[in-house]
């Protein structure tokens, strides 16, 4: 069953469509991550630099490009961007295409896959 899956020829699309739904999970939790220890709320308001304060716009908040385009550093100040933005987000990313490549796509996938990306950001926090 596995070699199936293996040689199906929509599996490297899926994974990575995959990749990129998990690489925006990956971005939700790194708000869960930042913001639970604090009491702040994960929903408002929106994502600002931690050092100087100013509001992130839209494009300043794509998973892993926007840190690399940005050098690792703030838009507007300058100061450094953890590198652990990023590697949350690609960690998520590999947890669902492991998850998809042990199981393939099923329909108990999604819940196994939030099931671990929720145990990651516990681990994180």
């Amino acid at each position: 069953m596995q070699e199936m899956i293996m040689n199906d020829d929509m599996f490297v699309p899926i994974g990575v469509v995959l990749f990129i739904f998990g690489i925006l999970i990956g971005s939700f939790l790194n708000v869960v991550i930042y913001r639970i220890p604090k009491n702040e709320s994960i929903v408002f308001p929106s994502s600002k630099c931690q050092s100087c304060g100013n509001s992130l716009k839209w494009y300043h908040n794509i998973p892993i490009f926007s840190w690399v385009f940005l050098g690792g550093k703030c838009a507007f100040c300058k100061d450094k961007i953890s590198v652990q933005y990023p590697v949350v987000e690609f960690v998520t990313g590999l947890i669902f295409v492991a998850i998809y490549m042990k199981l393939g796509f099923v329909w108990y996938m999604p819940f196994i896959a939030l099931s671990f990306t929720a145990l990651f950001s516990l681990v994180m926090i």
